[in-house]
């Protein structure tokens, strides 16, 4: 029991210390996130939105802002996932695109976009009201589809939707729960960064939103990392060596 726990703990500490070190162990990975985030609170700064609480009410759905953040979303997906390989066994490689198991990949991804076409038309039927009993039950039926997208990701060729459905409930759970206690709290501190932006001077605006697109490169880091973590922390049997590393398929 001991050794069980002092694992998920091991795993815990990697997903903290390990997004936190990707800031120098490979920058342009959390770079990825930053550099649109910054771009997009430009904008937002030039909007006037920072001014007051109204403004920023008044911008946020603005055309010229959501500009911006198509490509904020774009970076944070790219961060996660190279975050991702990084940790998951591609570390100073995670650029090379040659390990991944691209079939494999195409058909996880096909199916992740089927189960989210589901998911809304879901939401239409019920007028966006959708009981939080069946809401619950759709998102613990589709988290192994996470595990399956992610093994061809870093070149393990020994996912397979089968073994996703298998063992990879316990992956697919302990990573949402690194994530949630890491991204989780940067999220809140994320979202009180932009409250007390409102009605400060310039100065102190900026010096907000460099720190605002900082935190959000980490994010990224995080949830990556804890994907990873909980990936091969998860997947004990078949495909896997003693040393918690994929025994097939390494990139």
């Amino acid at each position: 029991m001991k050794s069980v726990i002092g694992r998920l703990l091991a795993g815990l500490k990697t997903t903290i210390w390990g997004g936190i070190s990707l800031l120098w162990l490979a920058p342009i990975i959390p770079l990825i996130a930053i550099l649109p985030e910054f771009a997009q609170h430009v904008a937002e700064v030039q909007l006037g939105m920072f001014e007051s609480e109204e403004a920023f009410a008044a911008q946020a759905m603005s055309a010229e802002r959501w500009l911006f953040a198509y490509f904020k979303i774009a970076g944070l997906f790219i961060a996660i996932l190279a975050a991702a390989r990084y940790w998951g066994g591609a570390r100073k490689l995670w650029w090379d695109l040659r390990g991944v198991a691209w079939k494999q990949l195409l058909i996880a991804l096909a199916l992740n976009i089927a189960v989210t076409a589901i998911g809304l038309a879901i939401a239409h039927a019920f007028d966006d009201d959708v009981p939080v009993a069946i809401n619950i039950l759709y998102q613990i039926a589709i988290l192994p589809l996470l595990i399956y997208f992610f093994g061809p990701l870093i070149g393990d060729r020994t996912m397979t939707l089968r073994r996703a459905y298998t063992y990879g409930w316990f992956a697919a759970l302990l990573a949402g729960a690194y994530a949630l206690v890491t991204f989780g709290p940067a999220q809140l501190l994320h979202q009180y960064n932009h409250d007390l932006a409102l009605g400060q001077g310039e100065v102190i605006v900026w010096m907000l939103m460099v720190f605002d697109s900082v935190l959000v490169g980490l994010m990224a880091c995080w949830l990556g990392t804890a994907l990873a973590a909980g990936y091969w922390l998860g997947l004990v049997p078949g495909g896997d060596s003693a040393d918690g590393q994929p025994a097939q398929g390494r990139t």
